[in-house]
């Protein structure tokens, strides 16, 4: 993870704190990125787009491969795309990038993130398929209620993984 870290600290060196909509942590997305040997994943419904986060997210990877799934592999490869629904050319990122995922954290405001990602997901008619990403947390509940809404309302099917 020394390498995404040392990418996301420069990131954020030339940010200055800026929350822009088109722009991505690690580095700008680009449809003609492609990195080989990594796992990309485009992660939506964070708090914030900034290097803490990105981490954070980064880290579930690193998690599952402790915990022993397989499907994982090195922890090292996988390449975390925070992205904002904002994000102007949001339907090339569906062309360009297969993998996605959502955030869930226990926060008062994590339903709506997750409702509005869904959504924009379904607007520009994105994956069916995403995997929830989430620090280790016990409200079970809320990551249940946000599997419902994307399978009822949105006809996206949120996996989620235990560890």
């Amino acid at each position: 993870m020394s390498d995404q870290a040392a990418s996301l600290r420069q990131w954020a060196a030339k940010r200055n704190g800026d929350d822009q909509a088109n722009e991505a942590v690690s580095e700008k997305v680009s449809p003609t990125k492609t990195s080989d040997n990594l796992e990309q994943v485009v992660v939506l419904g964070l708090p914030k787009l900034n290097e803490e986060y990105a981490l954070k997210a980064a880290s579930v990877f690193h998690r599952w491969a402790e915990d022993g799934m397989k499907w994982v592999g090195a922890a090292d490869r996988w390449r975390v795309i925070p992205v904002s629904i904002e994000y102007p050319e949001f339907d090339k990122l569906v062309t360009n990038y297969p993998r996605w995922a959502i955030w869930i954290e226990g926060d008062l405001d994590s339903f709506q993130r997750a409702y509005r990602a869904l959504k924009r997901i379904h607007e520009v008619n994105g994956p069916r398929r995403i995997i929830a990403l989430h620090p280790p947390m016990a409200r079970s509940g809320l990551i249940a209620n946000i599997q419902t809404v994307a399978r009822q309302y949105f006809n996206i099917d949120v996996l989620v993984f235990s560890g």
